[in-house]
């Protein structure tokens, strides 16, 4: 499986912060990056980044009626892609076999009617094979700013101190007001910002190139 980048880049956190890196310290920052990036894509169970994925899935049947779509059919297969959103479906196949009777409404790919598998398989849906684009370019400004934030709070205050006295000299730390040391771990707030983006259901994945 293909390494996804960091969701912000060395120097948006640069220009965040107003400061040049060291080679040390621009290391340091990127994997600060990508360990917010990886946190932030585990909770919303999405890649985000734009890419091109090919996937098997097993076609369940679906009994939603789809009033003027282009195969207006009473039986017809279903996949719910589960990376979006869907920029663009390329290919599609059925047990093997190129079909170009589908269409898509966000990430649900619908199939005309296509014949389960009958005795020895006749309880083994259909597997669909599914190329499509999915995800945004560039990644959204909010999900950018949520991995910046969880980077800077690292590199701005590492030991995690809310406030320290040295020499009669009082310094606050900007951590969260309950105390927490988050690190790279995200708030309630952000939490709250990224569930517009959240996948709260999955499709069942067979397979991935």
């Amino acid at each position: 499986m293909a390494v996804l980048p960091s969701l912000a880049t060395v120097a948006d956190l640069a220009a965040t912060l107003g400061r040049t890196f060291t080679p040390e310290q621009e290391a340091q920052a990127q994997a600060l990056l990508d360990q917010a990036s990886s946190i932030v894509r585990a909770y919303v169970r999405l890649d985000i980044t734009r890419a091109t994925t090919t996937d098997t899935f097993p076609m369940r049947r679906s009994d939603r009626q789809h009033l003027g779509a282009p195969f207006d059919h009473a039986r017809h297969g279903q996949v719910t892609l589960p990376q979006r959103p869907v920029e663009e479906v390329a290919t599609v196949k059925v047990n093997g076999t190129v079909t170009h009777d589908w269409w898509v409404e966000q990430n649900e790919l619908f199939l005309r009617s296509v014949p389960w598998l009958g005795p020895p398989g006749a309880h083994q849906a259909p597997r669909v094979e599914v190329t499509y684009t999915h995800g945004w370019s560039p990644v959204p400004g909010d999900i950018q700013a949520i991995v910046l934030q969880a980077a800077n709070r690292v590199i701005v205050n590492p030991s995690g101190i809310r406030s320290e006295t040295v020499g009669g000299v009082s310094t606050t730390y900007l951590i969260p007001a309950t105390g927490e040391n988050l690190g790279v771990l995200l708030s309630r707030t952000e939490m709250r910002v990224l569930d517009r983006y959240r996948r709260t259901a999955s499709s069942v994945r067979l397979r991935s190139v």
